[in-house]
């Protein structure tokens, strides 16, 4: 009777542990980030610049204590202005001052995976986010300007780390490093391909 007993308390503490690991946080969540990014390839090209204006926001649902989907957003904006040159054009030469601009908002389904339970100090995750990305693009030459608005199929897998203020807090600090692909032509882009930065804040809802 008495192991009978022992092993029923061992189970209730192991189910009682489960439960208050699941009741950590509320699953759901959103997060806002300041991020930046850095051009590569064919974009590097088009726009050299590191790109300091731009932020992300994502939706996210914790369907077990270690996986979670989602929907996020963002807005990025590369931007150079290039000094006075001649370019070649199919009339002949023209000499201007070229500013190039791209407007990248992108919308995608998310899958996360955090390598630790949810009441560890810190908890690093991976993540994919698979959808479509507006890009509005311009180069201007002078008064002049050649332009493309459309969608494009876009890829971001991404590494970071949750940092919670205090071991049940709903508010964590997030950092994040995210590669973002898509097959975009236009000018001088032959993919579109960035390393973006991100720091900003994770808020689980009631």
């Amino acid at each position: 009777m008495k192991k009978i007993l022992n092993w029923m308390m061992i189970f209730a503490g192991i189910f009682a542990a489960q439960a208050v690991s699941a009741q950590v946080r509320p699953p759901l969540s959103i997060d806002v980030n300041y991020s930046v990014a850095s051009p590569l390839g064919s974009l590097k090209d088009y726009s050299g610049k590191t790109s300091f204006r731009g932020w992300t926001a994502g939706l996210q649902y914790m369907l077990n204590n270690q996986l979670s989907v989602g929907l996020r957003t963002g807005f990025q904006d590369f931007n150079e202005k290039l000094p006075r040159a001649v370019y070649p054009d199919k009339l002949g030469d023209v000499s201007a001052v070229q500013t190039r601009t791209l407007q990248v908002i992108p919308i995608q389904a998310t899958v996360g995976w955090a390598f630790t339970k949810p009441d560890k100090p810190v908890i690093p995750y991976a993540a994919v986010g698979v959808g479509a990305a507006n890009m509005d693009y311009k180069k201007y030459w002078g008064q002049f300007v050649e332009s493309d608005n459309s969608w494009q199929f876009m890829v971001s897998p991404e590494v970071g780390v949750n940092i919670p203020f205090g071991q049940a807090s709903p508010v964590l600090f997030n950092a994040n490093v995210r590669y973002n692909y898509s097959p975009y032509k236009m000018g001088e882009i032959t993919n579109f391909n960035s390393v973006q930065y991100s720091v900003g804040f994770k808020f689980h809802l009631n």
